[in-house]
């Protein structure tokens, strides 16, 4: 982990650099380069980072990643292409990563879930003990035909493929797939109607049921 302190790289005559000098700086370990590329970016990026991921706590953390990664990977910056573009990208390839770290993470997804429950509507609730996400989905769930709901069951809670599933409801695999595409689009549907939840918690909650 790198520790920059940027009020102590604060020179002048580096913010009237452009991009492309800044990176060449940089290029050759000139903290104070990476200094004014942060000062530069960081509020662009931390912008960015909150519409992927709307919570402020985890858009500082992508902040954080991004610029590490661009210092760690200084030597490999391609001067003559956008560095905006390059720095959008990183952060949105950062973000993905971290869906992924979450949903594969018990603690950390009920951490994000905990963080939005102030936010659902009182009438979500409706049995003791559930939370308001998992109660929400099993309404949106209750919704679906019951041969939908159980394909649903089978591939997502027994894991099985479609072709298990298909020889054991005696259908064909591609009516499988095509029962299961309708019922995660009216799943998502349903929670963006019934809910505040970001595209990033609807995400995580598709992963956990």
């Amino acid at each position: 982990m790198y520790n920059f302190t940027i009020n102590q790289f604060a020179i002048n005559r580096y913010s009237t650099y452009p991009d492309i000098k800044l990176l060449l700086l940089l290029k050759d370990n000139d903290p104070l380069a990476f200094a004014e590329i942060y000062e530069r970016y960081c509020r662009e990026i931390f912008n960015y980072a909150m519409a992927l991921v709307k919570i402020p706590e985890l858009a500082k953390d992508l902040v954080q990643d991004v610029f590490i990664k661009i210092w760690e990977a200084r030597g490999k910056i391609e001067v003559e292409k956008s560095f905006r573009s390059y720095l959008f990208r990183v952060c949105h390839n950062r973000a993905y990563d971290m869906q992924k770290e979450i949903a594969q993470n018990r603690i950390l997804r009920e951490q994000l879930v905990n963080y939005y429950e102030p936010v659902i509507e009182p009438e979500a609730l409706s049995q003791e003990g559930d939370t308001p996400y998992m109660l929400l989905l099993k309404q949106a769930l209750s919704s679906l035909t019951p041969q939908r709901r159980r394909i649903y069951e089978m591939c997502k809670n027994d894991k099985k493929s479609y072709d298990e599933v298909a020889r054991e409801l005696n259908i064909s695999p591609n009516t499988v797939k095509n029962h299961m595409t309708n019922t995660l689009s009216f799943l998502r549907d349903y929670l963006r109607q019934h809910s505040k939840l970001t595209p990033l918690l609807i995400w995580l909650l598709q992963k956990i049921f």
